[in-house]
């Protein structure tokens, strides 16, 4: 199973994968840690990532990037308004509203929708991840925005279910960013919390987090964003400043010019980079238009005064941060600066001043959200063991309920379901006493951000028809799954039916009897809200109470008991359960039928860009062989007729040439390794030949027949050697030859297995010689040794006798020698 992870910037991308050993982020195809997030539509194919950036230079009209910007947001956007007027590409608005990207693509213009094309940059980031993971990648963990709407999270997912990817979740980057700088703490507190401040500024947004930690938990304290405040708009300020002063220095307007206008933003950027670093800055453009060459300079001052605009806006996400936090910054302890614009000084000296405390980097400030990323998506493994660490995020804005009651002149009725801050994922079951088919709509409020739309989607909850003819009680389940997407999964009708039971039974089985009255409600207190919405006869009025508190997980759901008299009654109440009908209508979403159209596409899209890869490499192997080959008549055709051709014609061609190519080809290959196999051969020949004819002792037992044999097979192979050879010579070097190599290397190994058994047989091994028989030495006469005292008190016995007692310790100290292998070697000699 795949544990990867994707950071998906606006400017660009990173892919992390999970190992056993820990998070690393995987090199693409040109061996870079970050691959563009650029789409290229080209005549034949699509080139994305690096290859669509190397060819938008070329080609900006039809490559689309910052589709970030684009995704899950109305035409009509003033944000999104303003990013089109510095888009090269065309953008218009769809008939549901939502803009439309063009671009001429296989000869024709065509149009593609925000989703379609981040499915393919993401079909694009599967492919570098499968390449350096050798194994098909289908979860992940994409991280996403905090301030991504209902919608926008759905056209991610959508984008992710077309390029053949399942997200175990969406990850908020403020808290990937959050886990990847906790998990690894091995010193957090375990009872004060300590809190750290995330600041990322990224390329086109700036996001602030403030999270308190304690030993294996984290919890998500506070966000606050600007989706406009990001490194591009200090790139924006660069630009404008000299497209001004090369309009009044070198009379050329970049605005005219698509690709002017590219090329000055690039080095803009490049020029914001250094001036990071260095006081001053140079820039110079070759020929950036009219074939006129530009130079500039600027100092790092005069940077700052040209971004103050956007310098001021810095400050307001820090303090809405720390004010939703409840902190001062005195309890901040840490403050963490990531991203890849947070590297501008005058950023720095702002969130230094704010804070009171020098900024710290010590995390990677571009591949936080990436590692973050993967390490969720390795937690919600199964193949992974994680060290234990609770992820508490929060939900950024408020999502409330709206229906209208059934008397007609009533105003709406509405009810916060979650409240900002709310647990991800969590749900609440909402009790509704209803006559008819009704809808609900759900709506965000109190988000403070204009460009969110407030309503997210409507629910129509029916037909049902309740058995009394009273108003149907309704259990409604309302889910915020763990992609932050809230969603009406269920209705059911509830109805109570009397059941006779005798007072015996009810006295015996009190529990039973409790059961049978029940109404639905989460299992665990913390996992869920059951909130009671009634409308009294009297007025048009919401009456809520709360059963239990908000929660992290969904969880199966049991019975709890209601309100029950408290006198057993001779009846109890049985609650029939009925499922209602519940169609959902989200507004912008894609419906299923298109997501499979768009599916089907990228389908297509694919198969071409690798008809034509393959194309290429046909063509590189015609072009290889021709310069081999020097072809001068197929080099011409290769790059005039031939330049633009099908697969198939480059196969044939190759082919064509092959079949007058390979003959030389082999001809030459068989002149020049002939003499070094002829060589092989007539060394072996005479190899053998003089061991067979040799008088040396080590040959003395062999046969004479055998020897004789060896001699006649040398003869035989040299005398085929010779012929051959004659035969060679008197050909032409452009006729197909007789000598082969293959023909030279099968007679060496055939002397070679026929002549060297008989030259190595092995010696027969010496008879063995008996050793003439001595006879056995006569014992010497001796006279016998005088006894001392101690002997004969011993009883030893005459002289040349030993005494029993001494002869057994004889034959001890003979047994101790066998049984120590140390010693035969001394007792031997």
């Amino acid at each position: 199973m795949s544990v990867v992870g994707f950071d998906l910037g606006n400017e660009s991308c990173i892919v992390a994968v999970a190992r056993q050993r820990g998070i690393d982020v995987v090199l693409n195809e040109e061996s870079k840690r970050e691959t563009p997030a650029i789409v290229c539509f080209g005549d034949k194919q699509r080139f994305i990532g690096t290859a669509g950036a190397a060819s938008s230079t070329m080609n900006p009209k039809n490559s689309i990037s910052q589709i970030k910007r684009l995704l899950g947001r109305k035409f009509s956007d003033p944000e999104l308004q303003s990013d089109i007027g510095s888009f090269p590409f065309r953008v218009t608005e769809g008939p549901d509203g939502f803009p439309l990207v063009h671009a001429r693509f296989l000869g024709e213009e065509r149009t593609f929708t925000p989703t379609q094309l981040l499915a393919m940059v993401l079909s694009n980031l599967k492919g570098i991840a499968e390449g350096n993971l050798n194994a098909a990648v289908v979860d992940c963990c994409i991280g996403i925005p905090v301030y991504f709407s209902d919608l926008q999270r759905r056209a991610v997912l959508d984008a992710a279910t077309i390029a053949g990817l399942r997200p175990l979740r969406l990850f908020h980057e403020t808290t990937a960013t959050a886990l990847a700088y906790g998990i690894y703490k091995t010193d957090l507190p375990e009872q004060d919390q300590l809190n750290v401040a995330f600041v990322d500024v990224g390329h086109a947004s700036m996001q602030v987090s403030i999270v308190g930690y304690k030993k294996g938990q984290l919890k998500m304290l506070s966000h606050a964003y600007d989706r406009s405040l990001g490194g591009r708009d200090f790139d924006e300020a660069l630009f404008k400043h000299f497209a001004a002063k090369f309009k009044e220095e070198y009379k050329i307007d970049v605005y005219q010019n698509a690709r002017a206008c590219l090329r000055l933003r690039i080095a803009c950027e490049k020029l914001k980079k250094v001036l990071s670093a260095n006081p001053e800055a140079p820039l110079n453009i070759e020929c950036l238009m009219d074939e006129k060459d530009v130079r500039g300079f600027i100092k790092r001052d005069e940077f700052e005064q040209i971004s103050a605009p956007v310098l001021e806006r810095v400050k307001g996400p820090l303090e809405k941060a720390l004010t939703e936090a409840g902190l001062t910054t005195e309890n901040v302890h840490f403050v963490e600066v990531v991203g890849s614009g947070s590297r501008v000084p005058a950023i720095i000296k702002i969130i230094t001043d704010f804070f009171g405390k020098e900024p710290r980097r010590t995390m990677n400030a571009s591949e936080c959200v990436a590692r973050g990323c993967a390490l969720q998506c390795a937690i919600l493994s199964p193949t992974f063991k994680v060290r234990e660490f609770q992820v508490n995020d929060g939900f950024p804005f408020s999502i409330a309920l709206s229906w209208k009651p059934d008397s007609q002149n009533s105003a709406p009725q509405q009810t916060i379901v979650f409240p900002k801050g709310n647990a991800i994922p969590s749900f609440k079951a909402l009790t509704l006493f209803k006559s008819s088919t009704f809808e609900v709509d759900v709506l965000y409020v109190d988000t403070g951000d204009l460009q969110i739309p407030e309503k997210i989607s409507t629910y129509t909850i029916g037909p049902f028809q309740h058995s009394k003819g009273e108003k149907a009680k309704l259990k409604v389940k309302v889910r915020l799954n763990i992609h932050g997407v809230v969603t009406i999964d269920s209705a059911t009708m509830l109805e109570e039916e009397d059941m006779e039971v005798p007072v015996s039974s009810l006295s015996e089985a009190p529990k039973d009897a409790t059961k049978m009255d029940t109404d639905d409600a989460p299992s665990d207190p913390s996992s869920g809200t059951d909130v009671n919405m009634q409308e009294p006869k009297s007025a048009d009025t919401t009456e809520g109470t709360t059963a239990a508190e908000n929660g992290a997980q969904d969880s199966a759901e049991t019975s709890v008991p209601m309100e029950t008299d408290a006198k057993v009654e001779p009846s109890k109440k049985k609650v029939k359960k009925t499922v209602v009908p519940v169609e959902e209508l989200v507004y912008g979403a894609l419906p299923s039928a298109e997501l499979e159209k768009a599916v089907e596409k990228e389908y297509e899209m694919a198969l071409q860009d690798r008809v034509m890869e393959e194309t290429k490499e046909k063509k590189n192997a015609v072009e290889s062989y021709v310069y081999d080959m020097r072809n001068k008549e197929v080099e011409d055709w290769l790059y005039e007729d031939g330049e633009d051709e099908t697969k198939g014609v480059y196969i044939a061609k190759l082919e064509e040439l092959k079949k007058s190519g390979d003959p030389i080809e082999a001809r030459y290959k068989e002149w020049m390794e002939r003499g070094s196999v002829v060589e092989q051969l007539v060394y072996c020949i005479h190899s053998f030949r003089e061991a067979a004819l040799s008088n040396d002792q080590k040959f003395e037992h062999i046969d004479i027949s055998d020897k004789q044999k060896v001699i006649n097979e040398c003869s035989v192979a040299e005398n085929w050697l010779r012929e051959k050879q004659q035969q060679q010579d008197a050909l032409p070097k452009h006729a197909n030859p007789v000598l082969l190599v293959s023909d030279l290397k099968k007679k060496a190994e055939t002397l070679d297995r026929f002549c060297k058994p008989i030259m190595t047989k092995p010696k027969p091994a010496p008879k063995p010689q008996t050793p003439p028989q001595t006879p056995p030495p006569q014992p010497e006469t001796q006279a016998p040794e005088p006894q001392t005292p101690e002997q004969q008190q011993n009883g030893a016995g005459a002289a040349g006798e030993p005494s029993s007692e001494g002869g057994a310790q004889e034959a001890s100290g003979e047994q101790m020698d066998t049984d120590k292998p140390e010693n035969s070697a001394e007792a031997s000699a």
